[in-house]
């Protein structure tokens, strides 16, 4: 329990002594019980959040699949799915913004040492970004959650594409053993 101990110059708040001027006594008061109170509310998920620069939350979220830049990034609590994908340095050419997906874990809440990997809940979350960024579809993009990852999925120009650089590998080594066959067989 916290006391105020009237007008004295020093006074010890909730443990702590605390030097007060006159005037802004209830100002201080108050401005550093929100402060006690505030401190107590980042305690709860302490593993999730970042207190990051921009002196607000962050969490931490990994990006996949085919954007520029996948990997693990840091931000801000209240990030869509367009603003990740935007830090990831937008899509590659064969993306498909039609298929994204976020994959979030959702854990019991640990009561005692620790639960069970099984207890361990995983939803996929769908989004149709090429829709939302055609004003085709009135739902906000889902906001991200600590430990989410996001996936972009591939068009199907990326098949098309692996299948021509295995042709080229084939035919290749093909010309190679057939002009290996020709310098043999002349000698």
């Amino acid at each position: 329990m916290c006391n105020f101990n009237g007008p004295q110059t020093f006074t010890k708040m909730c443990g702590y002594p605390v030097k007060i001027s006159h005037q802004f006594k209830p100002l201080a008061i108050v401005s550093l019980l929100l402060l006690l109170g505030a401190g107590s509310l980042f305690a709860q998920d302490q593993g999730k959040y970042i207190y990051g620069d921009e002196q607000r939350l962050q969490i931490v979220v990994h990006v996949l699949g085919e954007v520029k830049r996948p990997g693990e990034y840091i931000v801000p609590d209240n990030t869509d799915i367009v603003e990740i994908i935007s830090k990831a340095g937008g899509t590659t050419e064969f993306s498909n913004l039609g298929r994204v997906y976020i994959t979030r874990y959702h854990r019991p809440a640990q009561e005692g040492s620790g639960s069970a990997a099984s207890d361990t809940r995983k939803e996929i979350i769908e989004f149709n970004v090429d829709k939302f960024l055609k004003k085709q579809t009135g739902t906000p993009p889902p906001v991200l959650q600590p430990g989410d990852v996001i996936t972009v999925g591939r068009n199907s120009w990326s098949k098309w594409r692996n299948m021509a650089t295995i042709m080229r590998d084939i035919s290749v080594v093909a010309s190679a053993y057939f002009l290996y066959r020709r310098v043999i067989d002349n000698k």
